[in-house]
């Protein structure tokens, strides 16, 4: 979707634009397709795309920590779709929590929310009917992966929110237990560089992918001429 002119929106109403875009993932080869509806005023084509506000719950915690967003949008180089991740700097990462989940075995959920409303905190019990998801796995798991992460969602034709997959990735050399790991408080050097030189205040290194419907392959209504097996004819009926 390109424009050469922009246009004059001064005396123009307000108009819907519907963006039909089909997106060939390389990493499975699968070809996906996903509706955008927008709204074009004074918008940006930055502003093309939606968005899926991401937030965290650490163990037991009763309260979910916006942690961003999750944009779908057109790629800038025109090869079809792709999600970005764009961190929320105006919560924290609570590292006495995250020590205590790993520490009692406890498990850390993500949630996915499809309402645009960012909010600064909120409980899952207080979501009120909003379209969401969530994913969870042990805390552990989280550290020995050095919060390396992969978040997947998977959207409707309309871009409604379906599912999420969540994945620490853990390295094949990482710690089989959390036992002989040094606690997020203490600031490790795997995570926050040397002398604690990372100072975002969410430390995650976070991979986000969608995936969509894949559409039926056509089926002909003709069935194509071919030849009979060696040795024999086709038995023509008019």
């Amino acid at each position: 979707f390109q424009t050469t002119d922009k246009p004059n929106l001064s005396h123009q109403p307000l108009a819907v634009l519907a963006v039909n875009i089909v997106l060939m993932k390389p990493t499975n080869l699968f070809l996906r397709g996903l509706t955008l509806q927008c709204v074009a005023g004074f918008a940006n084509a930055s502003d093309i795309g939606k968005s899926y506000q991401l937030y965290h719950k650490l163990g037991s915690q009763s309260e979910l920590t916006p942690r961003g967003k999750i944009l779908i949008s057109p790629a800038d180089d025109g090869s079809g779709l792709s999600a970005t991740f764009m961190n929320d700097n105006s919560a924290k990462l609570d590292t006495d929590a995250f020590d205590n989940m790993v520490n009692n075995s406890a498990l850390y959920t993500v949630v996915v929310i499809e309402d645009g409303d960012d909010k600064s905190s909120l409980s899952l019990s207080s979501l009120n009917g909003a379209p969401h998801v969530s994913a969870s796995v042990p805390g552990c798991s989280l550290r020995r992966s050095n919060l390396r992460e992969e978040i997947s969602l998977s959207i409707s034709p309309t871009g409604k929110l379906q599912s999420v997959s969540y994945r620490p990735l853990i390295s094949p050399l990482a710690s089989k237990s959390c036992e002989n790991l040094i606690s997020l408080s203490e600031e490790p050097e795997a995570i926050y560089g040397r002398e604690g030189g990372n100072d975002e205040p969410f430390p995650f290194k976070t991979t986000v992918e969608f995936e969509s419907h894949k559409p039926m392959p056509t089926i002909p209504t003709v069935l194509p001429q071919t030849r009979p097996p060696a040795g024999l004819k086709w038995d023509r009926k008019n």
